[in-house]
């Protein structure tokens, strides 16, 4: 991926690179949240990489799309809400399947507008570890 150290609010302007080098915007996962982790808006791609409709996750927040325990989804939660620490955080969502799907979440966050927004990766070795 590129470098998303600064997520640009604009999200159309952030792209996805293949392994052979080109471009392909159509799997960027692209996601805007508030502080408390509410979900306001999802780019199609996430439909595609969950396996359910992008609209089915409007005003969830994200540790209700966590595939963890309690303890361990507030736990990831804090660290994506962490405005001071802005290192990439893996996390693992529950699927369509049932099964969970490992991801890697750059954040920016805008202060004035009280938002945060995300460029997610998915991390097919995060999702192998996640089905044993």
């Amino acid at each position: 991926m590129d470098t998303v150290a600064n997520c640009p609010r604009d999200l159309r302007l952030v792209r996805h690179r293949r392994h052979s080098g080109g471009y392909e915007k159509t799997k960027v996962l692209l996601a805007r949240a508030d502080f408390d982790g509410t979900l306001q808006l999802l780019t199609s791609g996430w439909g595609a990489a969950l396996g359910y409709p992008c609209d089915k996750c409007d005003g969830c927040t994200l540790r209700q799309l966590m595939w963890s325990s309690p303890g361990g989804a507030a736990a990831v939660v804090a660290a994506i809400l962490d405005v001071l620490e802005m290192g990439p955080v893996d996390m693992r969502v529950c699927g369509g399947d049932g099964l969970a799907k490992g991801f890697r979440l750059h954040r920016h966050y805008d202060r004035h507008e009280r938002l945060m927004y995300i460029v997610a990766e998915e991390t097919a070795a995060a999702a192998r570890a996640a089905r044993r």
